[in-house]
């Protein structure tokens, strides 16, 4: 069970979370936070240095809810690495969808509005950015390796340059979808994808 302290610590990362998420790093205010997280000024410097170490550690966190819901997820629901690579396009699509119906607008990617917000400001948040996609990439990897390993692809791409590449591809469509406020390009770009596996939707539906 959780300490006072670890819940009041878990409340302020939760909404951090999804107010740097939501806006941006520079328009988040400590201020905010702790308002927002119904804490004191003093609650927050008691967890963190500053707002750097905040944001580092919401990167953190959230990157380890991603891989549970999003690659882990995706991977425990499906065998087929083809199916598993659909399954993260649409789980993605459908978290996307859901803001845009609540909220009217896609947030984009946490990792990739961090990372192009702090980059040249923060080496210690650009970092961790680059570390969680190089986590995210390795299960890409592994579905290349896995559809190689069936016969599903051709392709002879080194597996790293394919797990960052899929990986690339599934930040760009966030990325527009963020800009176009449309979910379905996270859905449109799932064909690029596997195209880049070199796996058409013909050679998915002649096993069914």
């Amino acid at each position: 069970m959780k300490t006072k302290g670890e819940k009041t610590k878990q409340r302020i990362l939760e909404t951090a979370s999804v107010m740097f998420w939501k806006s941006s790093y520079h328009n988040v205010r400590i201020d905010k936070i702790v308002a927002q997280a119904n804490v004191n000024k003093a609650s927050f410097y008691q967890y963190f240095k500053n707002k750097e170490q905040a944001a580092f550690e919401c990167v953190v966190s959230m990157s380890q809810r991603s891989i549970d819901y999003l690659f882990k997820g995706s991977f425990d629901a499906h065998q087929h690495p083809i199916r598993r690579l659909e399954e993260i396009f649409n789980r993605m699509y459908r978290v996307h969808q859901r803001l845009k119906d609540t909220e009217g607008s896609c947030p984009g990617c946490p990792y990739v509005n961090m990372g192009n917000e702090m980059a040249t400001d923060s080496e210690l948040i650009r970092a961790q950015v680059e570390t969680v996609f190089q986590r995210f990439a390795a299960y890409h990897q592994q579905i290349y390796l896995d559809a190689k390993a069936q016969g599903l692809t051709n392709a002879n791409w080194p597996p790293e340059m394919i797990g960052r590449q899929l990986q690339n591809i599934l930040n760009g469509a966030m990325t527009s979808s963020k800009i176009n406020n449309q979910p379905q390009d996270i859905l449109d770009a799932l064909a690029i994808a596997k195209s880049v596996l070199g796996v058409l939707d013909t050679q998915m539906n002649e096993q069914h």
